[in-house]
């Protein structure tokens, strides 16, 4: 068995693309640098600007090259690409506001870690930036981002729209 770049139906600069794509989400630019910021913030008070670059490195951008990977490789034009690009933006933020609730509020079996464990840390969360409405708030404007964000997009986008729906709920 050979293995080579060459993909039926995919073309070749397709997928170098796509690889710079999760080359640089998951580098230094990406999840390792938003990791860095974790690490250098931990028992340390942060604001509102580094804890969002924070999670915008460390979740998002996987979040960003996995839609924009999926939408690259299928030929889509720019506009859809950047248009998945800012549901993806809107969604990590989303899911990290829901993550830092869950971790006052959640189920410990559920999210596979002790509830509380980041107040615990010393870790600057939403919650503990805004409180928990306030959090809430900011969580439902991001799942209303991205669901504005596929405005040009039918049914075929259905699937995302319930996915940023279900983050308000998720328990886990």
């Amino acid at each position: 068995m050979s293995l080579n770049a060459q993909v039926e139906g995919i073309k070749p600069a397709y997928l170098i693309r796509v690889i710079g794509e999760i080359a640089r989400a998951a580098g230094s630019r990406g999840m390792i640098g938003g990791q860095v910021i974790d690490l250098q913030s931990e028992g340390k008070a942060v604001d509102y600007e580094t804890l969002r670059t924070l999670h915008s490195l460390k979740t998002g951008e996987l979040f960003r090259a996995s839609l924009r990977a999926g939408a690259i490789l299928t030929g889509m034009n720019e506009a859809g690409v950047n248009a998945l690009d800012d549901y993806a933006r809107s969604f990590g933020l989303a899911f990290q506001i829901t993550d830092d609730i869950l971790d006052i509020k959640g189920n410990e079996e559920l999210i596979g870690k002790p509830v509380g464990s980041d107040e615990k840390n010393h870790k600057t969360t939403y919650p503990s930036l805004f409180g928990l409405e306030k959090s809430y708030e900011l969580a439902r404007e991001s799942v209303e981002a991205c669901i504005a964000s596929l405005e040009r997009f039918g049914p075929e986008a259905d699937f995302l729209r319930r996915l940023a729906a279900y983050v308000l709920i998720r328990e886990s």
